[in-house]
């Protein structure tokens, strides 16, 4: 990372001086510490953090991940998105970005968009269960639940001892049969 003299105080204004501690041994662990503040809500303080990353190394994916993921969590979907598609456009096989840029299309309602950057996450790496569990609630969310059923079939191809997607399949072979009614 570059130079950091030059955000220290802001740095102090954010983290504990325990977390200080940590950062003046290491520097990444600003990525950690913005990672745990998105986990503990405080998408503010990540935000900041993140910010402060990309200034020092704006072409790390885990930070420009972690920026995407504060905006829209913070309500910025648009400018998420601009974030996030940078960042596949850097990364274009990181699983983990790209259903991240899902998530956030799927919440601004552009389903189209959803669909093909998960479809795209779960090509990179088709081991991501919390992937495969958002595409198949995409599908359903978007009534079609004949999709939903064959991706998650696929997913317990993947994982056949899955409870939760066996339960799901079940959920929407229920739902298929109610539908045809």
């Amino acid at each position: 990372m570059k130079e950091i003299k030059n955000y220290k105080e802001q740095l102090k204004s954010i983290l504990t001086k325990e977390e200080m501690g940590v950062f003046s041994n290491d520097r990444y662990s600003l990525v950690d510490f913005g990672y745990d503040y998105v986990d503990c809500g405080e998408f503010k303080k990540a935000f900041q953090l993140f910010s402060i990353g990309i200034r020092l190394n704006g072409n790390d994916p885990d930070i420009l991940n972690g920026l995407g993921i504060s905006l829209c969590e913070l309500g910025r979907l648009r400018a998420s998105v601009l974030i996030l598609e940078k960042a596949t456009e850097l990364y274009p096989d990181d699983a983990v970005i790209l259903a991240n840029l899902a998530g956030v299309y799927w919440e601004l309602g552009n389903y189209e968009s959803s669909l093909f950057y998960y479809s795209k996450s779960l090509e990179a790496d088709p081991k991501l269960a919390e992937t495969h569990f958002n595409l198949i609630n995409l599908y359903c969310e978007a009534g079609d639940l004949f999709l939903a059923y064959i991706a998650c079939l696929n997913f317990l191809n993947i994982d056949p001892d899955n409870e939760s997607a066996i339960e799901l399949r079940d959920d929407i072979l229920l739902n298929l049969g109610i539908s045809i009614f």
